[in-house]
């Protein structure tokens, strides 16, 4: 099923972004997915959305970082080049490609260390930047950067 999710605001009207998600309870969903514009979510994670009008509250994580890059164009041979590469050395997903936009899920059993050594590589090669997309606490303020640190936690 597809289910929408508060992306945020433009012109003071909400934004939401569709997702493929398992329902598990009334307002309680797995995501099957890792959103493009959302934040504080990667797939596997279970959200529940009792207001659609605000963030969605993870409920628990899947263990998995959500990587956000954004480009007004990315090559097709650089898009599946990075999906190969992540799957291969990362064992994570392309969850999403919108014109040059790019959603992905890699797990955060590989370490942020190895994570930013992979993305710095391809920002390296291709002038094209990313970001973590659910590691900050404060969503709706891009200069706090206190972070969630939930892939410290056993």
């Amino acid at each position: 099923m597809l289910i929408e999710v508060f992306a945020g605001t433009s012109d003071e009207n909400p934004v939401f972004e569709e997702l493929p998600a398992r329902q598990l309870d009334t307002e309680t969903y797995e995501l099957l997915s890792s959103p493009g514009l959302a934040l504080n979510m990667a797939r596997g994670d279970v959200i529940s959305i009792e207001d659609r009008n605000t963030h969605a509250v993870v409920l628990e994580r899947g263990g998995n970082f959500c990587i956000h890059i954004y480009a007004d164009h990315i090559p097709a041979e650089d898009i599946a080049g990075l999906e190969s590469d992540v799957g291969c050395d990362l064992g994570g997903t392309l969850d999403g490609v919108f014109q040059g936009n790019l959603s992905l899920a890699v797990p955060a059993g590989n370490g942020m260390d190895k994570i930013n050594e992979f993305f710095d590589r391809f920002r390296d090669r291709t002038g094209i930047q990313w970001y973590y997309a659910n590691i900050y606490q404060n969503l709706d303020d891009d200069d706090d950067e206190t972070l969630l640190n939930w892939w410290l936690e056993d």
